[in-house]
């Protein structure tokens, strides 16, 4: 029982890190100091994308599963759980490009809003001079 609710927990947690490296850099134009977490979180996601090796959250997790008694999934947690439930069966690769292009957006957007902030406390104009 406990190593089924460990394993219950990585999921969780794993999911949560998944949601953190698409949302964080957003999260950051209003909390900066996430920018660095995300930072992190990037250069590992990027490392096991490029890179392709198996994430040790999802061997964590199914290592619990197995003491649990329970069969782990083939594959990795994005392909057993997100393919073909979250977007359609085998658009993985298209769903890791929109997933780096929103943090290239929110990158992008945290830069602008951290320019405004500091323009703003200087006394600078940040808008359009009419």
């Amino acid at each position: 029982m406990l190593w089924r609710a460990l394993g219950d927990v990585m999921f969780v947690l794993h999911a949560a890190f998944l949601l953190f490296f698409v949302i964080g850099a957003f999260l950051a134009w209003k909390w900066a100091w996430l920018i660095w977490v995300h930072l992190a979180i990037v250069v590992w996601n990027l490392a096991i994308v490029v890179i392709d090796y198996d994430c040790p959250f999802t061997g964590v997790e199914k290592y619990f599963l197995r003491r649990g008694g329970e069969t782990p999934y083939e594959g990795g947690f994005i392909n057993h759980y997100l393919d073909g439930t979250i977007w359609p069966e085998g658009a993985t690769p298209v769903a890791e490009k929109v997933g780096f292009a929103l943090v290239v957006i929110g990158y992008a957007g945290y830069f602008v809003v951290r320019h405004r902030r500091r323009a703003k406390v200087r006394g600078e104009s940040v808008g359009p001079r009419t």
